[in-house]
């Protein structure tokens, strides 16, 4: 099955909330009016309202999302928050209408599970992007600028890429389609039926950020992804920000991209293309740029930029 892209927006559109993780207790109307000052209708599920741990039953959730994702209510939709829930209902997500409305969805953190899921069973470009919860918060203007630059077709290039800590690392230039999102979430995902297919990652490019994970967690983390055979198949990995993540002052010197770099090198075939490390503004830190999962992306190291093909319908 092909991949697609999703369905470009426009002003006039309606744009639809949901909580598909964790309760949320943001101010709607805030974000509604947000919504409306860039000529969107908002609209928000029942998960938004609702109190507690999650924003509702795996199956209330299953059925909000899939709701959301196919009926003609919405034009696109938006995750509320993160934080934790969305891979208690995979199973119950309709993959196939889905794949027939292409709506654009839009989340990070703990919808890097919906994102995974989607990309292997709907094969439709997701948005790791800005979500309800940080279009609230202050000096996130430009982050929202590029979020719907992106959903009605406008960005085409990234830049500038954040500067590497010790310069360029790896290859100059590479393209490959861009996979992953929430370091933590991914490797919870692995060996499970909605981790993306061992075979998609050799044309991959790894997108990998994540928050409140001290160096040696981190690390633990890309061992797992060393030793399931993904480092050394992927093209590249595109690091995000991670955030807090600054543990003991004895591990001050843990450098990721130094070590990604030695982990994609281990065990690699010889016809593997060489591998490389940038880094993007994206994540739970500032900036956070939203980024096209599933789309061909290619990194240009001269110009320190990350150029996007096609990733919505015209």
């Amino acid at each position: 099955m092909d991949w697609i892209v999703p369905k470009r927006i426009v002003p006039g559109m309606t744009l639809a909330f949901t909580a598909p993780a964790s309760a949320a207790q943001e101010d709607l109307d805030q974000l509604e009016k947000i919504a409306v000052q860039r000529g969107y209708k908002a609209i928000f599920g029942a998960s938004c309202y609702r109190q507690g741990l999650y924003g509702g039953s795996p199956e209330e959730q299953a059925q909000e999302f899939n709701t959301l994702m196919t009926d003609s209510l919405c034009d696109a939709v938006i995750a509320l928050r993160g934080g934790y829930g969305s891979v208690r209902y995979l199973h119950l997500l309709d993959y196939a209408g889905i794949r027939k409305a292409h709506k654009p969805f839009v989340g990070y953190s703990d919808c890097t599970a919906l994102h995974c899921a989607i990309g292997r069973y709907s094969r439709l470009v997701t948005y790791h992007g800005p979500m309800g919860v940080d279009w609230l918060k202050s000096d996130r203007e430009t982050d929202i600028n590029h979020l719907f630059d992106l959903l009605e077709g406008r960005t085409s290039v990234i830049e500038p890429l954040l500067a590497p800590p010790r310069g360029f690392i790896g290859a100059t230039m590479e393209e490959g389609r861009l996979l992953g999102g929430n370091l933590a979430m991914l490797c919870s995902l692995g060996g499970t039926p909605y981790a993306p297919l061992m075979e998609d990652w050799s044309d991959a490019i790894l997108l990998l950020e994540d928050i409140g994970e001290p160096p040696y967690k981190i690390d633990r983390m890309l061992q797992q992804l060393r030793w399931q055979g993904i480092l050394a198949q992927v093209k590249g990995v595109a690091l995000g920000t991670f955030t807090n993540c600054e543990g003991d002052p004895d591990e001050a010197t843990y450098e990721i991209g130094a070590h990604v770099l030695d982990y994609m090198l281990t065990g690699r075939l010889e016809e593997a293309p060489e591998p490389f490390v940038c880094y993007v503004p994206t994540g739970h830190g500032m900036p956070h740029w939203a980024l096209p999962l599933g789309a061909y992306v290619s990194f240009r190291a001269v110009s320190n930029t990350l150029v996007v093909f096609p990733y919505c319908e015209m």
